[in-house]
């Protein structure tokens, strides 16, 4: 499989505001950091980010994290690899991915709070905005 992360990115970002319009807050909150997760992914393939050749997923463990760990690896990555600019972009908000958990998907939905949405939502467009900064350089 060949992923195709700032499409799933763009995705996941369209449906996770169609549901946090709709009041469907906890699935809202999965997909902004599916978006955010993708977001950055997609970056990372084009700044050198080794995938496996079979599944598709990365090849290095600890880019095969979902955004709650990826957040900072991310900005670790871009440095080491001319990419400061996007890691620079992130720098500016505090891992606002620390309280997202993918497994939250099997949570209940009184579990997952307005509040921590609106976090997820500014952090998931921050890593966006890092994806369009990249796709006007030409990194994607």
């Amino acid at each position: 499989m060949n992923p195709d992360f700032a499409d799933a990115a763009e995705r996941h970002w369209e449906d996770a505001h169609f549901l946090h319009q709709d009041g469907r807050i906890a699935n809202a909150d999965h997909l902004l950091g599916l978006s955010a997760e993708c977001s950055l992914k997609a970056i990372m393939l084009g700044l050198g980010m080794q995938l496996n050749e079979t599944t598709g997923a990365p090849a290095v463990g600890r880019h095969r994290v979902h955004i709650d760990k990826l957040w900072d690896e991310f900005q670790t990555f871009a440095t080491d690899r001319d990419g400061a600019r996007y890691a620079a972009i992130l720098s500016g908000a505090s891992a606002p991915f620390d309280g997202w958990s993918v497994n939250d998907r099997y949570a209940s939905s009184s579990d997952i709070q307005e509040g921590a949405v609106w976090v997820h939502v500014c952090g998931a467009g921050i890593a966006r905005t890092c994806l369009q900064e990249a796709m006007l350089d030409g990194v994607l």
